[in-house]
């Protein structure tokens, strides 16, 4: 058994009223309605496709991305 690592962003869509979560390693994305229930999808949505890549001999991805802020400077007017 091996310890993985994987970077999730989540985003709430306060419109739609639920949260996605989404794995940019795997290329994926779950929903769910709260974060809470966004975070247990997405964990057994990793699970289910590290177990398929590795039935089907596919290498497992490693995480590469990389999260950062930027900051710009914008008038704004009233």
């Amino acid at each position: 058994m091996q310890n993985m690592n994987f970077q999730v962003m989540y985003e709430e869509d306060k419109a739609e009223g639920n949260v996605t979560a989404y794995v940019p390693a795997l290329r994926l994305g779950v929903k769910g309605d709260t974060i809470e229930e966004a975070r247990d999808n997405v964990k057994d949505m990793i699970e289910m496709e590290l177990e398929a890549a590795q039935k089907q001999g596919r290498s497992i991805p490693y995480d590469t991305a990389t999260i950062e802020f930027i900051t710009v400077s914008i008038k704004v007017e009233n």
